[in-house]
């Protein structure tokens, strides 16, 4: 899986916590970063679910970052509460970001 690793580094997880959250064996969550292995479906939507990501992207087939991602700049005057919003408002909030950056010009 082709963004997995990344995910995992960005949120700052070890390979073992990862194993833990999801119940499996850390040598079978490996095999699963490195694309020796492939987790099963139920696998695949708990961990899009968890990172709120797209099984696409888990896939590597979708390269877009998640309204997470990209409002992680904002995140800091969200309090943290970033996770709570609906996508919608999310949309919401990016929009403004990409607005007032054009008025700026950047």
């Amino acid at each position: 899986m082709k963004n997995l690793k990344a995910l995992r580094e960005k949120n700052n997880l070890t390979q073992q916590q990862m194993s833990d959250i999801f119940g499996i064996q850390r040598p079978t969550y490996s095999r699963y970063e490195s694309g020796e292995r492939q987790p099963d479906f139920d696998l695949l939507i708990a961990i899009s679910k968890h990172f709120d990501v797209s099984i696409d992207y888990l896939l590597g087939k979708e390269d877009k970052p998640t309204l997470d991602e990209q409002l992680e700049g904002v995140e800091f005057a969200l309090f943290g509460e970033i996770h709570e919003l609906t996508d919608e408002e999310k949309e919401d909030i990016l929009s403004y970001v990409k607005f007032k950056k054009s008025q700026r010009g950047e």
